[in-house]
């Protein structure tokens, strides 16, 4: 009976780094749709978000099994409890990098778009949300610790964006101005990816009880 409940929780281990994985893919595919404005991009990004969903709930009903049939000892529960809040997360970082791939083609032809960070936000961002759910698989703290100051980066450079966008409309360039407040949006989304990965980092230490 333990040696299922071990394989059990190795099976939410593993879907937790799958659906960190598929986070990671729908930055990779908004970095390209803002690079490139491909008209198959925001399908794409959708069907990456919807998998994310779908993970979710299949993580989310494994979770419950645990609770409910193996009775897990207070260490596993913490850990099974983080894994639920950890998961809410990323299932919101999908809807971020959709909602970013929406504003997409409104940015296509702003000379902003490449005067500000945006692309170096992604790369941030990709980077928290792999490396919180790295440090949450391997109970790495000293690597939840890093993203939770790295958050500061991501920060630093949203604004960066909002100061550009503010030029912008002060020089009375409304071309720039309409655009930047899209792009403006582009840069919230993104910081609020990093939010949530320095959530998940959070919960590394909440789930050893630390």
């Amino acid at each position: 009976m333990r040696e299922k409940y071990n394989e059990e929780l190795k099976e939410l281990n593993a879907s937790l780094v799958e659906m960190g994985k598929l986070c990671k893919e729908a930055i990779l595919k908004v970095v390209d749709a803002l690079a490139d404005e491909k008209p198959g991009d925001l399908n794409d990004i959708r069907e990456v978000s919807d998998s994310i969903v779908k993970k979710q709930e299949e993580i989310e009903n494994l979770c419950y099994r645990l609770i409910l049939t193996e009775q897990p000892v207070a260490s596993d529960l913490r850990n099974i409890s983080s894994a639920s809040k950890a998961i809410v997360d990323m299932q919101r970082i999908g809807v971020n990098a959709l909602d970013i791939a929406e504003i997409v083609p409104y940015v296509a032809d702003s000379p902003l778009k490449t005067q500000v960070p945006i692309l170096m936000m992604a790369d941030a961002a990709s980077y928290m949300v792999s490396k919180s759910v790295e440090a949450f698989v391997d109970k790495n703290t000293e690597l939840a610790d890093s993203v939770i100051k790295y958050d500061d980066t991501i920060d630093d450079l949203y604004d960066e964006v909002k100061t550009s966008v503010i030029e912008a409309i002060r020089n009375n360039k409304k071309k720039e101005a309409a655009s930047g407040i899209d792009i403006l949006m582009i840069a919230k989304y993104f910081e609020r990816m990093g939010d949530h990965a320095e959530s998940i980092a959070h919960l590394v230490r909440y789930s050893l009880n630390q």
